[in-house]
């Protein structure tokens, strides 16, 4: 497949993922300057959830790509705020969340079952709620009981709509009193951002397309991801599975100095292996000290292909490798022959759980009885 060709690229691509993740700038705009609006308390049937409480920990709960921003956000606050962040990402939320908890509850499709379920079972604690959706059973929730919540564009695959998940938890965060996002921050988040889609868009030949060459490099191997910030490679890795239909690891480090770099030791040049080790400027010397270590251990068995992230804030860093990372699995998925929007595996999963025990179903039933 020629990543050069624009029309296979658009035949292989039919529902634009590829556009959606040229309108990120876009995105984050939106998203920053829609306001929401926290009420001071909620009554839902003999539950009083009292938003003037003070909040003594953040809990989000979500599934896949709407869970990921989570993540992001406590890898970015953990040295900016003394308030504990959690993500939540099954059926149920911990015994410790009560009434002082912040829960934010984010469903790209407003559908998910296991958010569903925690939604249910933070309305019974009196947690302070807000969501984050396009549409679906949490918003129908959310506008008929006045709950606050962030309404996003629908339409796109979940993972895509990172930028519009992010954002929004950000904004809330700022709604409540619990941190500012700089201006300048962001001016130079954009700033990077729209020069990464200048690079890397479509008609952008690979010989001058960042994006391209990187996809070129890990075309039939498996992705190895080392990362200094976990968020990161892992979004990456679940943009490698669902994007480009293959299977990919993520590795932390120094964690995987650990365990990780010892599995290399019966390993010999005939393996199926990539290393694609994202290196972060503010990443600690002793992390890019065991990098450099590490690499020098295995480079004689594995190829390593490393990329340099840009920023001179944590943000812009995690955002600027984030967006490199969902353009080079978008481009490897062409060169798969794949399109990058399906997700065959995934449908057949929820349908299959569906029918089996309608598990969606009654979850809604139970969330309509809560109703006011």
């Amino acid at each position: 497949m020629d990543l050069n060709n624009i029309k296979q690229i658009k035949r292989l691509d039919p529902q634009g993922m590829l556009d959606i993740v040229y309108k990120w700038p876009e995105f984050i705009e939106d998203a920053l300057n829609t306001n929401i609006k926290i009420p001071q308390q909620i009554q839902i049937q003999n539950q009083l959830i009292n938003y003037q409480n003070k909040v003594e920990n953040i809990l989000i709960c979500g599934m896949g790509g709407s869970a990921v921003s989570g993540d992001y956000l406590i890898t970015y606050l953990e040295n900016k705020i003394n308030i504990p962040i959690f993500v939540r990402r099954n059926y149920s939320i911990p015994e410790f969340i009560d009434e002082q908890t912040l829960t934010i509850l984010i469903s790209y499709s407003g559908n998910t079952e296991e958010t569903i379920s925690c939604l249910i079972e933070a309305i019974q604690r009196n947690t302070m709620i807000v969501g984050i959706a396009s549409g679906g059973k949490l918003l129908e929730f959310f506008s008929k009981n006045n709950l606050p919540y962030f309404k996003i564009p629908g339409g796109m695959q979940p993972r895509a709509s990172f930028p519009l998940l992010l954002f929004p938890l950000l904004r809330i965060l700022e709604e409540v009193g619990i941190y500012h996002l700089d201006n300048d921050v962001i001016k130079e988040i954009m700033k990077n951002i729209q020069a990464i889609r200048e690079e890397c868009k479509l008609d952008i030949p690979t010989s001058d397309n960042p994006a391209k060459t990187i996809a070129k490099s890990l075309y039939k191997k498996i992705p190895v991801i080392w990362s200094p910030y976990k968020c990161v490679g892992n979004r990456i890795k679940c943009q490698f599975n669902e994007n480009s239909k293959i299977q990919a690891f993520c590795e932390e480090i120094p964690e995987f100095n650990h365990n990780h770099i010892v599995g290399w030791e019966s390993y010999t040049e005939e393996n199926p292996f990539v290393i694609f080790a994202l290196r972060f400027p503010s990443e600690h010397p002793n992390v890019s000290l065991r990098f450099e270590i590490s690499m020098e251990m295995i480079h004689n068995k594995v190829e390593i292909i490393e990329m340099s992230v840009k920023g001179s804030e944590l943000l812009n860093q995690l955002i600027y490798a984030t967006y490199m990372g969902d353009y080079v699995s978008i481009y490897l998925s062409i060169l798969n022959n794949v399109d990058p929007n399906t997700v065959q595996s995934i449908d057949y999963l929820k349908h299959e759980m569906e029918l089996r025990n309608q598990t969606q179903s009654n979850l809604f039933r139970t969330l309509d009885k809560l109703n006011l």
